[in-house]
């Protein structure tokens, strides 16, 4: 029999005012900033080269709509977002940063040019891109306000000598000396919430090659594809007046994957000076002298 008393009452308005308070439920393991029907961001970059981290085709006698749009995030002020073709030699589009602001560069029958317009958007903020062809224009929109409109660059896709349109990101699928403007193709981003021309005309899609992940949270710092270097004048270090004097780098390291070689110091007369190794089972930097 259920109890009626006042102390039953009194139950029963605690429980109902526990309930009111409670959080309502939630997706677990989701960043604060994705929704639950968002894939994981891909990263831009991958490794050394220009090869890009993913390409789609497209068949443009089935194309119903012309635009691609994508969420960007990156402190990276210089590389490629993507590039699209039907034929590499006369007819390509890219897309990339220059100094941290949006650049197309563009070659087909109708255009030839490189324009760069809108803010700086390597500030490692999310920032949601649109890139659509409307006639004969191409119309870039960044947060939701039109920053560059190009009139008379493009023709109707359905009238390409190509029936089919390839979609890089992150990369280029031919050399970067073929570019009207010298660009460094790797560029250290993230890209999330991504569409790309129309699903319905899509022929085929490469699994993605990137060697990072995109973690929740993002610092400033630099990503050195492996081969890169960067060299130091030590006569330009002030010398100091008594001997033994140490030469002291400071760096903050971030291991993409795995482990592997992350640092060698060397001078011309010995090339193998000093390197530093990361074991990533224990975590710990290991100095390896030759």
């Amino acid at each position: 029999m259920e109890s009626t008393g006042p102390l039953a009452t009194s139950r029963r308005l605690l429980l109902l005012l526990l309930l009111l308070l409670l959080p309502p439920p939630t997706c677990q393991g989701l960043p604060p900033t994705q929704r639950a029907q968002d894939s994981p961001a891909v990263h831009l970059n991958n490794g050394p080269g220009q090869e890009p981290v993913m390409v789609f085709a497209f068949d443009l006698t089935k194309m119903t709509k012309a635009s691609s749009s994508f969420e960007l995030r990156t402190w990276d002020p210089e590389g490629v977002i993507f590039y699209g073709d039907t034929n590499p030699k006369d007819d390509w589009f890219v897309l990339g940063l220059r100094e941290g602001r949006p650049e197309i560069q563009l070659h087909n029958h109708w255009a030839q040019l490189t324009v760069g317009a809108g803010p700086r958007l390597d500030d490692g903020k999310w920032h949601q891109v649109e890139v659509k062809i409307d006639g004969d224009s191409v119309l870039l929109r960044v947060d939701g306000e039109e920053v560059l409109r190009l009139r008379q660059v493009s023709g109707p896709l359905v009238n390409k000598s190509q029936a089919v349109m390839r979609i890089a990101l992150g990369g280029l699928l031919f050399p970067s000396s073929n570019l009207r403007l010298p660009l460094v193709p790797a560029l250290d981003g993230c890209l999330r919430r991504d569409t790309w021309l129309d699903k319905q005309a899509q022929i085929s899609v490469s699994a993605p090659t990137n060697i990072r992940s995109c973690n929740v949270e993002s610092q400033p710092g630099t990503f050195f594809p492996p081969g890169t270097h960067a060299e130091f004048n030590l006569q330009d270090i002030p010398q100091p007046h008594a001997e033994p004097w140490a030469f002291s780098l400071d760096l903050g390291l971030e291991q993409a994957t795995g482990s592997g070689h992350l640092l060698a110091l060397r001078t011309p007369e010995n090339t193998s000076w000093l390197s530093l190794h990361l074991q990533d089972q224990e975590r710990t930097l290991l100095p390896l002298f030759a």
